[in-house]
Formats: C-alpha cells, sequence, structure tokens
C-alpha cells in the first residue's frame, strides 16, 4: 500500500527521504529567516538563486546583482547584502561556480534548499531577488569586477598562451553563435526559432586572418560548434573543436583577450564581466544591448518581407522587434533578416581594432551620423523604456552607419 498516495497533495512532496534528512535543518531555517527581518532596519538581506546551466546567466545576473547591491549600499542608508544559492546540478561551467564561491557568501545543498524555500513562502518580493542580466544603471565601468585568478593561475594560463605562440597576450577572442550548443544540452528541443542569431564561422575567417597581419592571435571559442573554422593560419586557433577547451582556459582567455567580437553568445559575458572591449556583430535584438552596454554593434540587415526595402531604425522599432530575436516575431512583423558580408564582418572588426588601440579617428560624417543615432534615440517614442530612458551608451559602428545612412531616416 502506498501510504503517500492517501496524503493531501500539498503535503505529499515532504513525504519523501529528502524531505526527511531537510527536517532536522528546518528550525535553524526559521531561526536565521527570523535573524534577517530583524537586522533589516540596519541590513537589507535577500537572496539570489543562481541559475547555473547557461553560462551568461551564470554570469550576468550574478554580477549585476552585485553591482546593484553595492551601489545600494553605498548611496541608500542601509547595507545591502546578497547570498547566493548555487542549486544542485550541473553548471555550464563549473570552475566559474568555484571563483564565485570564492567571492561571494553563499548558501547550497539542503541547507540553500530550505532557506529560499522559506524565503518564498514568507515573502517573495522582500526576500528573493528577481535577477537581470541587463546592467540598467550602468555600473560596470564604474565598480571593479572581483573575480581574481590566483599567482598559480595565471601561471597555467601563461602556460598555454606560451604552448601556442602568444606570450606577449596578443589575442581576441572570436565568438559565433550556431545552433549546436543548445542542441546537445537540449536534446529532443527545436531552437530553429532563434535561426536568426546564428551565423556561418566561414564568414568570420577573412577578419581573423586581417588580425594575425596585426600581430593577433585569434581562438575560436565554443563549447561544442556546429563546423570548424578552417584555415591554415597557426595564428588562427580553433579551440573549440581542437581539444585544447578547458573551462578555465574559457574564463583565462576571455578575462585577458585584447577584445572580444560575437554575435551574441553566453560566452561574451566573460569579457564583459572582466571589463574587455566588445563588438557584436551580425546581431539580432540589438536594442537593449545598444542601450545599456558599451558596445560597439553592428547589426544584421532588415528587409521589409514583401517589398525587400531596408528598413530604418525608426521603422524596426515601429515594428516592435529592435529586441526581438525569435523568427515568429519577424514573421508577424514582415521583416526579413540578412547575414553580413565577409567584407562587412572584417570592416567592423578593423573598426573595433583601432577603435581598441586609440587610432580610431571618425570622420566629419561618421561624427554626425554617431550624434543622430542618439538624437534618435532620445527621442523616438517607440525606443523609449525602462532600459533606455533616452540614452544610447553604445554605438553602432560607424562603417555600418556609413553604408547605410538611411538606417537613420
Amino acid at each position: 500500500m502506498n501510504l503517500r498516495s492517501k496524503l493531501p497533495p500539498k503535503l505529499r512532496q515532504f513525504a519523501t527521504v529528502g524531505a526527511l534528512i531537510k527536517l532536522p535543518l528546518l528550525p535553524f531555517a526559521f531561526i536565521t529567516i527570523a535573524f534577517v527581518l530583524i537586522v533589516r532596519p540596519l541590513v537589507v538581506i535577500k537572496f539570489h538563486k543562481v541559475n547555473p546551466w547557461r553560462i551568461g546567466h551564470l554570469l550576468m545576473e550574478v554580477e549585476v546583482t552585485r553591482l546593484n547591491a553595492l551601489h545600494k549600499s553605498n548611496t541608500g542608508l542601509r547595507k545591502h547584502l546578497i547570498i547566493y544559492y548555487f542549486p544542485e546540478r550541473t553548471p555550464a561551467n563549473a570552475y566559474l561556480v568555484k571563483k564565485w564561491k570564492e567571492v561571494l557568501p553563499t548558501i547550497q545543498g539542503n541547507w540553500g534548499w530550505l532557506i529560499m524555500s522559506l524565503a518564498q513562502k514568507i515573502s517573495r518580493s522582500s526576500f528573493i531577488i528577481n535577477a537581470s542580466n541587463r546592467d540598467s544603471k550602468n555600473l560596470l565601468p564604474k565598480i571593479p569586477e572581483n573575480l581574481r585568478f590566483s599567482d598559480t593561475e595565471i601561471h597555467h594560463g601563461d602556460n598555454f598562451l606560451q604552448s601556442v605562440n602568444c606570450a606577449n597576450k596578443k589575442f581576441v577572442c572570436l565568438m559565433v553563435r550556431d545552433s549546436a550548443y543548445l542542441s546537445a544540452i537540449r536534446t529532443g528541443k527545436s531552437f530553429l526559432k532563434y535561426e536568426y542569431r546564428d551565423s556561418e564561422i566561414s564568414t568570420y575567417r577573412d577578419a581573423a586572418e586581417f588580425l594575425t597581419e596585426l600581430g593577433y592571435t585569434v581562438f575560436r571559442m565554443g563549447q561544442i560548434v556546429k563546423n570548424p573554422l578552417i584555415s591554415n593560419n597557426p595564428r588562427i586557433i580553433d579551440y573549440a573543436t581542437n581539444g585544447m577547451r578547458t573551462e578555465f582556459l574559457d574564463l583565462y582567455l576571455g578575462a585577458n583577450c585584447q577584445f572580444c567580437i560575437s554575435t551574441g553568445a553566453g560566452f561574451d559575458c566573460i569579457p564583459q564581466i572582466f571589463r574587455r572591449p566588445i563588438m557584436y556583430v551580425n546581431m539580432v535584438g540589438f536594442y537593449e544591448d545598444i542601450a545599456t552596454n558599451n558596445f560597439i554593434i553592428h547589426p544584421k540587415i532588415y528587409h521589409d518581407k514583401h517589398s525587400q526595402k531596408f528598413l530604418s531604425l525608426r521603422e524596426i522599432a515601429k515594428r516592435g522587434i529592435a529586441s526581438e530575436v525569435e523568427i515568429e516575431s519577424f514573421i508577424r512583423a514582415n521583416t526579413i533578416v540578412k547575414d553580413l558580408t565577409s567584407i562587412e564582418i572584417l570592416k567592423s572588426v578593423s573598426e573595433m581594432e583601432s577603435r581598441v588601440n586609440n587610432t580610431y579617428l571618425p570622420s566629419n560624417l561618421q561624427i554626425q551620423l554617431r550624434d543622430k543615432s542618439r538624437k534618435i534615440f532620445k527621442t523616438d517614442p517607440h525606443l523609449q523604456g525602462p532600459l533606455n530612458s533616452g540614452v544610447m551608451r553604445g554605438e553602432f559602428a560607424s562603417c555600418f552607419l556609413e553604408k547605410y545612412p538611411n538606417f537613420l531616416d
């Protein structure tokens, strides 16, 4: 006879071996929550449940929460303390979880589960952080990162760079999104709806070759990718497919690159939290990134489905697709999206390289176009909202605005 089935539905979840193991901890969990309430006039303590299975969430949601708490502590009357709960599940990068636990107050296991459950039951809005990966207060440039590499880790990372003839540390990380990673970790699900976010790696080869001519080594990043980056150039390293990849090196390379080129994927959050420059190319859903981050962006090319007419920024915003990444949204908006050519990617990367090295000298026309784009962000009603408030923190690549000046019509 199954006695558990005779219990009321709300009690069945507690009639398990796991629940019995947690039971002795319950009084201490109540005491902890009571303490959180008692000290609230002096210190606001909240809990953040970390989403570990996608590296973008594991990085940016934690970092943005940390920065917001520091900002509130520095500008308000009370200190804000965040305690991070790491669920018992396989993370996207276990080494990163280890690094976070070195610098953040954390809870885990049965104890963490109980604390989070009680906090949610009592008052979710008072105790639980509603995590976001958007730095809406622009705190990343103002507050230093808190993740640090030990001398041993630095030695290990430097030895790797020497082994690939990059002892000068002059290297770029290239992250080109495709569907292989999600398809591998979420078997049985289709991710065709994100197809517009993907790009073909071969179209980046010319840009990589260009960077090597300037003395850079290019690491093509990724954990699981669809196609290799084919090149005979020894300075173009297909790190994603050649067996070199480790979780530690993902962090080390992202933290120390001269800059990162990305199409918008989880890896680029590593250089972002280590305050490294990022250039986004072949980007869809560009609005939130250019509104909230100091990025350079060359978006994909948007066209009307029927007339094939190139769409301006205002038209994209009016159709409600400036933030959209799913194909269904573009279908409803009668819009198709085209990838950049190899030449457009090359020009974008060349511009980014000169910006990073302070040799970029915009023409008068480029300055006028940049100022015009900022004015549109400030005045167009379809581009206003909590993430923007009339501010455009990033920039569209000058080579993009110069080639497509009607983007700002």
